[in-house]
């Protein structure tokens, strides 16, 4: 069984990762490229004196029936927990159930072992098996005492999709065991959300929660703003761990305003393929450096004998480029970085670094 990691080595990208005067171009985060509109940030300026000023809906209506409407899955808003990040809901889901042991299938985000921890269970981790979770063996290892299994669809930092797998695990685990699927990268996947979410399963499964990210999606990083989708009797009890006014009114807004622009995530999505199409195909022109193959929008980097490490440094200190060392995922090794996907010139100005690091 692989082994975890301990707590302080729950590691995040981000400028404030490394001294951030050194960051030219972040590619270590992956929020989506597209950014937000400017006349999405000229209309909520205009709302802006109103929203600071007055305390925000502790119950996120508003955003709660955006959500249902963007969604469109005929639910209404109890079978909703909005969460300062997913990050947040995380945390008040571990808090919330985990109690004895947690199935967790890795190398994937690292905060789901450290709330894991935090609550005072004990962690299984399940390598991947060729990249993809190892089913058999997460349905074996859930099957006494087991709290929760912890699933990520498309993985991070794979950014591999395993619809299959997850509708397998959901069908066979027992109603016993919570399962959580994190589905942050999934409106980013080359066909979108609607055909592989698993969101449509929590009407028939009890036992069932799909988290959400905005940050992800509608590049609303620095906002903090996810939502989780289950049973409304799961929500009641998470509410018991949720502290008030936990969504500040400027996200409630802006992920409310967000929401109406049908066409911003079929853009996105073109984007993304296109680009990492291109990172892919001249990276693969290297003999240094292996893309791997990927249905979102980052994708893993296979270093070969050099180190991550190494690498990352190398990227920051001469090009001021800095990206995912994944040395830090649990059983991830020195081999791999991740790298998201920007804009055109931001991939050349990249690639261009890889190369200069030798053909």
């Amino acid at each position: 069984m692989m082994k975890s990691k301990p707590d302080q080595d729950c590691l995040h990208g981000g400028v404030y990762s490394v001294n951030p005067g050194l960051v030219q171009l972040d590619f270590s985060s992956s929020v989506n490229p597209l950014g937000i509109s400017r006349h999405l940030l000229r209309d909520l300026y205009g709302e802006l004196n109103s929203l600071c000023t007055t305390y925000p809906d502790p119950l996120c209506r508003e955003l709660k029936n955006s959500i249902l409407d963007y969604l469109g899955i005929g639910l209404d808003p109890s079978w909703l927990l909005i969460g300062n990040g997913a990050t947040e809901l995380i945390h008040i889901f571990a808090r919330t159930f985990l109690r004895r042991n947690v199935v967790i299938s890795a190398p994937t985000f690292c905060e789901y072992e450290l709330s894991t921890r935090r609550a005072g269970a004990a962690v299984k981790i399940v390598p991947l098996k060729n990249w993809k979770p190892d089913t058999e063996k997460i349905l074996k290892e859930s099957t006494n005492g087991c709290d929760a299994v912890f699933l990520c669809n498309p993985n991070n930092p794979t950014g591999i999709l395993s619809t299959v797998s997850m509708q397998q695990i959901i069908e066979n685990i027992s109603s016993d065991t919570q399962i959580f699927i994190d589905e942050c990268f999934i409106e980013l996947v080359d066909d979108g959300d609607k055909k592989n979410t698993m969101i449509e399963m929590v009407s028939d499964y009890k036992n069932l929660v799909i988290l959400r990210s905005m940050t992800k999606s509608f590049s609303l990083a620095g906002i903090r703003l996810g939502y989780c989708v289950c049973n409304p009797k799961l929500i009641n009890r998470m509410l018991e761990n949720k502290i008030s006014w936990n969504v500040n009114g400027v996200a409630q807004k802006l992920g409310t305003m967000v929401l109406k622009d049908p066409s911003y995530l079929e853009k996105s999505r073109r984007l993304i393929q296109r680009e990492r199409n291109f990172m892919m195909n001249e990276l693969g022109k290297t003999t240094k450096f292996s893309p791997m193959p990927s249905d979102v929008n980052f994708f893993l980097i296979d270093v070969s004998n050099q180190s991550s490490v190494e690498v990352r440094n190398y990227l920051l200190s001469k090009r001021g480029i800095l990206v995912r060392d994944c040395s830090t995922f649990t059983g991830m090794g020195l081999r791999h970085i991740r790298v998201a996907v920007k804009k055109h010139i931001e991939n050349t100005t990249l690639i261009d670094a890889f190369k200069s690091m030798g053909p």
